[in-house]
């Protein structure tokens, strides 16, 4: 007998489908990372990646050191996409609202909100608010459009600021005010990568601010899976060990 080309067309779908039930099968089965081979895939937004990615790929390694890990952009637009084409197998963004309601979210971290600028710049012995709105911003953006939370509150208040300068990384935003009178605000994991050089002090912003809410995203059946249990731990783990050094920070900082 001769396979049908539609034959080898299914053979090859099926095929696939087999190995990826054999893979969750055995997934699910045991897991020690220690022994794992096994390659992860996560998706984290710039914020997320400032704040995770030098403890997460440290303990990684630590405790997995045979296994291997990916980290790719989060495209909040695309989440659900990244994670059925198994692009990533989860995601960590901040304050998302485009998420689908099938799919999993679990909150690992809350950010307070802080005001940044350079040391020498004398606006950061106190802000009111009519200096902070008459000042020259710097807005932090991924893709140089979206409105802050910054923008969103004032125009609740019928107020509005002079954004000078916007930019897509939060690592690159210190250096950028450091010697000018730009103001910016950000969340507070941000100072976990600061140090001294950058001259950079942080004030309580003069208007409040919601909070930077970071949050895992997964789809619901990976929760069955052993190895994925460990890395939504592995990443648990980081946000709570960090937020004590985030307060010091914060003080450091002030």
């Amino acid at each position: 007998m001769i396979p049908t080309p539609k034959a080898l067309g299914l053979a090859a779908v099926i095929s696939m489908a087999l190995a990826d039930i054999g893979t969750v099968l055995d997934q699910n089965a045991h897991f020690d990372p220690r022994n794992s081979t096994r390659n992860f895939r996560i998706g984290l937004t710039d914020y997320a990646a400032v704040t995770f990615l030098p403890r997460l790929i440290e303990r990684f390694s630590r405790e997995a050191p045979n296994a291997t890990l990916n980290i790719l952009h989060a495209r909040e637009s695309e989440v659900t996409e990244q994670l059925r084409s198994k692009e990533v197998e989860c995601l960590v963004l901040g304050n998302p609202s485009k998420v689908d309601a099938h799919l999993s979210k679990v909150v690992i971290s809350t950010d307070k909100m802080v005001c940044a600028g350079w040391r020498g710049n004398p606006q950061m012995a106190g802000l009111t608010v009519e200096q902070y709105l008459a000042a020259d911003h710097l807005q932090i953006s991924s893709d140089g459009v979206a409105e802050g939370l910054v923008d969103i509150e004032l125009r609740k208040m019928n107020l509005s600021r002079k954004v000078v300068a916007t930019i897509p990384h939060y690592l690159v935003a210190p250096w950028v005010i450091k010697g000018t009178s730009l103001i910016t605000v950000f969340g507070a994991s941000v100072l976990l990568a600061l140090t001294d050089a950058s001259e950079t002090v942080i004030l309580e912003p003069p208007i409040p601010l919601p909070d930077l809410v970071l949050t895992m995203v997964h789809e619901r059946y990976r929760e069955a899976d052993l190895g994925h249990a460990w890395l939504r731990k592995l990443l648990r783990d980081i946000a709570e060990e960090q937020r004590m050094d985030k307060a010091r920070l914060y003080r450091d900082f002030s």
